[in-house]
């Protein structure tokens, strides 16, 4: 090892400080890039385990994955916690057994370990428990809602009470950018009250997590009268109208091709009449009353007899009545007014260069007069109400769509362009190291010296090589053999007066005395065989008594 390292001493002390410094810089650059590649492939990917947990729930999950071992990461102020991906379903699996996550409000679970001895009052609580639980799992299952609670008040149930009423309170606990829709808090009412028994829908409050009341009592909501209600009820059904007339619209003249506004005018008078009408040509006896009288009386002197009856008959007539209650709707419409607003056609067209033009055609009448058609029906279009239908043509200003659209082509293009630049970047910045290393160790394999045995081994072989007479005198302590490498066609081409030519005076002499001195070790070496074979003998007998 300690030779290698001496030779790359060697090579690196060839070079100038500010090569040094270079090759320093590149050589550190490259190997940083290389550990960071590593550090980047091999780092695990982290999920969400769970988020929004409470800290106490949190400290503990965290103190198993210490217990076993895996990496995680905290966030949200220590309730979202991420863990890598691969060990995301195993570990929710895992705490969802332990009970640390999940519903912490029991449901029907807490009759399973009924204890002996329980008095009524504790049956009644647990039985409020479970029903709250229940309701508290299947409102968390609603779209939005991350937790609830729910409170009951239940009747007590006394005796000689006919009026009992319960009451139920919910706490909607919404994701974060969601909010409840009006159906779904009456969909919550009517969810408990149809759980409870002796609990209404109007019995039932729903609030958000900020306390904010979400659901209104029954009076409120059935007042059509209401301002609010009638906004609502306006808006809704010019939302409706909007859509179908914006659907039909779109699929003639294409998408963002087209605006649609619709006004409807609601009738929200409530008119109730009660009218009677007497017939006098059809009566009706409604009773009838009738007393006979009867009297017999005689005379003796004229020997005559009278019979007196009398008959009394009250009769009650009644004319014939008909009674009306005419109570009128509330909302009915009034008046329908659409406006409708469609954009040209852009016709795309080449001229003499080649060059594409963009120029706009406005739409005939022939095809407003088609879509007004489309869209009275799609509303009802009653001209006995007097409604409204307008559809004209106008060129929409797309000035900002259109350099919205330039801009996104435009980062989407420097994204793309960036990451192949990255890319290659990162390729050349391999190629360049591996030039690097490459032309380093090619260097070094031209001037690093050869081991004494590979010199014995090569004059063993036969093969010629050069011998520094200097240390040849020096008692045989080493000897550095340069191995002559059989020359390239272009080597061969090279004039070598025009090579030594180009050398200073000093280093011409100093290789004309090495030419001469390899002249005649080789001369001597040919003439006296058994002598220069005994001399490497005894080298090669030497280094290996001082390597011992």
């Amino acid at each position: 090892m300690n030779p290698l390292l001496d030779q790359l001493g060697n090579l690196f002390a060839r070079y100038s400080g500010l090569q040094r410094v270079l090759i320093s810089v590149i050589f550190i650059g490259i190997v940083s890039a290389i550990i960071s590649l590593v550090i980047w492939a091999n780092r695990p990917e982290f999920d969400i385990l769970f988020a929004d947990v409470e800290p106490t729930i949190a400290s503990q999950i965290v103190s198993e994955l210490r217990t076993q071992k895996i990496r995680y990461r905290i966030e949200n102020n220590g309730r979202t916690i991420y863990v890598p991906s691969e060990h995301v379903s195993e570990l929710r699996l895992t705490f969802a057994e332990e009970g640390l996550v999940g519903s912490a409000v029991p449901g029907y679970e807490v009759f399973d370990d009924q204890r002996i001895g329980m008095t009524s009052f504790m049956q009644q609580l647990n039985m409020r428990r479970a029903l709250e639980g229940e309701l508290t799992k299947t409102i968390n299952q609603f779209p939005g809602v991350r937790n609830s609670r729910v409170h009951l008040v239940l009747p007590e149930g006394k005796l000689f009470e006919d009026d009992q009423h319960g009451s139920a309170s919910v706490v909607l606990y919404l994701n974060s950018g969601r909010y409840v829709a009006t159906e779904q808090v009456k969909g919550i009412t009517a969810l408990v009250a149809n759980s409870v028994d002796g609990i209404s829908p109007e019995d039932v409050v729903v609030v958000d997590s900020e306390g904010n009341l979400l659901s209104d009592t029954l009076n409120e909501e059935m007042v059509v009268g209401s301002s609010g209600h009638q906004w609502e009820l306006r808006h809704t059904l010019e939302t409706k109208l909007s859509n179908k007339v914006m659907d039909i619209v779109e699929s003639v003249v294409g998408p963002r091709n087209a605006m649609v506004e619709v006004a409807i005018d609601l009738n929200f008078e409530q008119l109730e009449r009660t009218t009677e009408f007497f017939d006098p040509d059809n009566v009706a006896i409604i009773s009838e009353e009738r007393h006979s009288e009867s009297s017999n009386s005689s005379d003796s002197t004229s020997s005559t007899a009278d019979n007196l009856n009398i008959e009394d008959v009250i009769t009650n007539y009644e004319l014939n009545k008909t009674v009306e209650h005419f109570v009128s709707n509330q909302g009915t419409i009034n008046r329908i007014s659409v406006a409708v607003l469609v954009n040209g056609r852009r016709v795309i067209e080449q001229d003499v260069n080649g060059e594409e033009i963009t120029s706009y055609e406005a739409r005939t009448a022939k095809e407003l007069n088609q879509i007004a058609a489309l869209v009275r029906s799609a509303v009802g279009y009653s001209e006995d109400r007097g409604d409204l239908i307008e559809v004209q043509n106008m060129q929409f200003d797309t000035t900002i769509w259109d350099s919205n659209q330039d801009y996104f082509a435009k980062a989407e293009k420097q994204a793309f362009y960036a990451d192949i630049i990255n890319k290659v970047l990162i390729g050349v910045a391999f190629l360049v190291a591996f030039l690097i290393i490459r032309g380093m160790l090619k260097s070094a394999g031209q001037v690093f010296a050869l081991p004494f045995s590979n010199a014995a081994a090569a004059l063993a072989d036969g093969r010629s090589t050069t011998a520094n007479p200097a240390l040849l005198a020096g008692g045989g302590e080493g000897i550095a053999v340069n191995t002559i490498r059989t020359p390239t066609a272009e080597e061969e081409e090279i004039d070598a007066d025009a090579f030594v030519s180009k050398l200073s005076p000093e280093a011409r002499a100093k290789l004309k005395a090495k030419d001469r001195m390899t002249q005649e070790v080789l001369k001597y070496a040919k003439e006296n065989p058994e002598d220069a074979a005994k001399l490497i003998r005894s080298w090669i007998t030497s280094g290996k008594r001082e390597k011992r």
